[in-house]
């Protein structure tokens, strides 16, 4: 079942904005069933029945389940996700110098994984067409706000001038970090493997060890 937070995602992004309130129900819908079937295995019939609404209602709107799930992925894109990360920046001490190497780790990856964990359903169905679909990871390169990656690269060259991480390129380490978080998040909405203060205590640790200097 959707927690909630989904439906806050796309009021917030004002994609709901010229929204019936079946179409509010049919993306609801649409999410769950994507979420929790995959789209190769949903059906619009499933997905109108949960919505409680017919299934012409469904076409009249979104044309077929490929238009259904752009309406998804695409609002993540576009809007949700460079909104996501710009509220990132503003709100965690990402813009700050970090004391320790832990401490940035720490930061830059709790707050991801609260934002994975409240909005799991949307992310297990756009992370799924990630890895599929190379639009989408091209578009997604594309949607980075320019000041995620400034500050980003700020607090890599202070802790690397300070001699608290390796002197690697900025892209090395990012790529490091990336592919150690991704097969955490990966794992936890692909694989339900369990995401608990344990298991993202040993992924800080385990970046740590990788970039210490």
């Amino acid at each position: 079942m959707l927690n909630g937070t989904e439906l806050k995602l796309f009021a917030d992004a004002h994609v709901l904005d010229e929204m019936t309130d079946k179409q509010v129900r049919i993306l609801l819908a649409a999410i769950e069933v994507f979420a929790e079937k995959g789209y190769a295995n949903a059906s619009t019939k499933e997905i109108a029945n949960k919505a409680d609404v017919a299934e012409g209602n469904i076409f009249s709107k979104y044309k077929n389940k490929r238009g259904l799930l752009n309406a998804i992925i695409n609002p993540v894109i576009h809007s949700i996700f460079p909104a996501v990360l710009s509220d990132f920046n503003d709100a965690s001490p990402i813009q700050s110098n970090y004391v320790t190497l832990h401490s940035f780790v720490d930061t830059v990856l709790r707050d991801r994984v609260q934002f994975l964990k409240e909005n799991s359903a949307v992310l297990k169905i756009f992370v799924s067409e990630l890895l599929y679909n190379n639009d989408v990871r091209v578009k997604l390169m594309q949607q980075f706000p320019t000041s995620y990656w400034k500050n980003i690269n700020h607090n890599l060259n202070v802790l690397k001038e300070n001699h608290l991480m390796v002197d690697w390129e900025n892209t090395e380490i990012l790529k490091l970090m990336w592919s150690v978080v991704s097969g955490m998040i990966v794992g936890y909405l692909l694989f339900n493997q369990p995401l608990e203060s344990k298991e993202i205590n040993h992924c800080i640790d385990a970046l740590v060890k990788a970039l210490a200097r």
